[in-house]
């Protein structure tokens, strides 16, 4: 984490957000047409994700040999995906915002979109750049320009940081600080059904109707393994977590927000 080629590619992130939020800001392009050149962006994006991190795999039977467990190839492949890779984190959730702003009607739903991804798409993809998980992999900058997930994931977060930007500046989503309110419930929600997601996922062991543990823990969200480095052996620390998670959480879609509050005490000013 921190290393040259990560930071290297978080100033890189900093210029491409810079000079996408001044053309908007200077062009102010219809909502319409963004939201539709972010979705191909997107798209695009999750297609080499998808492509890159595919794997052919051999379809194999279980079987007991000799007293121990095999798995006998049948002779056939298949195209899989790790469950890490599926679409349930919250910047790839972004697709969905858009595909539904771009169906929706103008009205009060839309509006309480357009406020949820304007702080989702610059809290949810600024940390994604900052933290980004494939950054610990990687220690030599060559590793980093070398490697298109990284060229894909670095880009894709600096489009919805541009894109959340410019939700906030438009005065076609006209979105207020009051909204906030409705994001921090649907992401509260969100985060909930994740943790269903995470544990359906994960590959539990049990012998007879007990709960041994997980091989393939799943963290969708940051909602298991946390970068706080608190060790979460027990639900006490488990809660702890959970509740400097939320604090934090609750602080960052503040402070996103305080533009926004600026620029209406300004208005009806």
């Amino acid at each position: 984490m921190f290393t040259t080629g990560h930071l290297l590619f978080i100033a890189l992130s900093a210029v491409i957000i810079g000079v996408g939020v001044l053309y908007c800001f200077k062009k102010k392009p219809p909502i319409r047409r963004v939201l539709i050149f972010c979705l191909m962006v997107g798209v695009i994006s999750e297609m080499i994700k998808i492509l890159g991190n595919m794997k052919i795999v051999p379809i194999v039977e279980p079987m007991v040999q000799n007293g121990n467990l095999i798995y006998q190839p049948t002779g056939q492949y298949t195209p899989y995906i790790e469950a890490e890779h599926y679409p349930f984190e919250l910047c790839t959730y972004q697709l969905f915002f858009m595909i539904v702003a771009l169906m929706m009607r103008d009205g009060i739903w839309k509006k309480r979109l357009y406020a949820l991804m304007y702080t989702t798409c610059i809290v949810g993809a600024g940390m994604a750049i900052v933290f980004n998980s494939s950054a610990p992999e990687l220690t030599k900058v060559s590793e980093f320009v070398g490697n298109i997930h990284i060229w894909r994931s670095f880009l894709y977060h600096s489009m919805l940081i541009i894109l959340g930007t410019y939700i906030g500046i438009s005065k076609e989503c006209n979105i207020h600080f009051k909204d906030l309110k409705g994001t921090i419930f649907v992401i509260l929600f969100l985060d909930l059904l994740t943790m269903y997601i995470n544990s359906m996922m994960s590959k539990a062991y049990y012998v007879g109707d007990q709960l041994m543990g997980v091989s393939k823990a799943i963290n969708y969200f940051s909602s298991y393994a946390n970068p706080l480095g608190i060790a979460m052996e027990n639900k006490t620390a488990w809660y702890i977590y959970l509740l400097i998670r939320l604090v934090l959480a609750i602080l960052l879609m503040t402070l996103v927000n305080l533009p926004l509050y600026f620029k209406n005490n300004k208005k009806n000013g």
